[in-house]
């Protein structure tokens, strides 16, 4: 039998298909496959993001915690919560000084 997942693929319609449990079970193993290999490298990249910590932020900028809160509700800079800590990403923080340096 052809691959289920090549079959869909192709476009053909009209058809009617005999699917053993085996051939469906073959094609929601290729499928998850498929969004593994495509979601995992995003996934990775993002958990090796660096995050720095609000204290991290404000003693960078000499700032205080109400300067953060306006940087937040202004959308210069968007928060990251982990449980009851507040992070900020470093890829924010860097374009924030550049826009702030001109």
């Amino acid at each position: 039998m052809q691959n289920l997942l090549e079959l869909i693929n192709s476009g053909v319609s009209g058809i009617t298909l005999s699917v053993t449990p085996e051939d469906l079970l073959f094609l929601v193993q290729q499928t998850i496959a498929a969004a593994k290999a495509e979601l995992l490298p995003v996934m990775v990249s993002a958990a090796q993001e660096a995050l720095l910590t609000k204290k991290e932020v404000m003693e960078k900028f000499g700032v205080c915690d109400t300067t953060l809160w306006n940087w937040q509700r202004k959308k210069y800079l968007v928060p990251i919560k982990i449980g009851r800590k507040v992070h900020y990403r470093q890829n924010d923080i860097e374009r924030l000084i550049i826009e702030r340096g001109k």
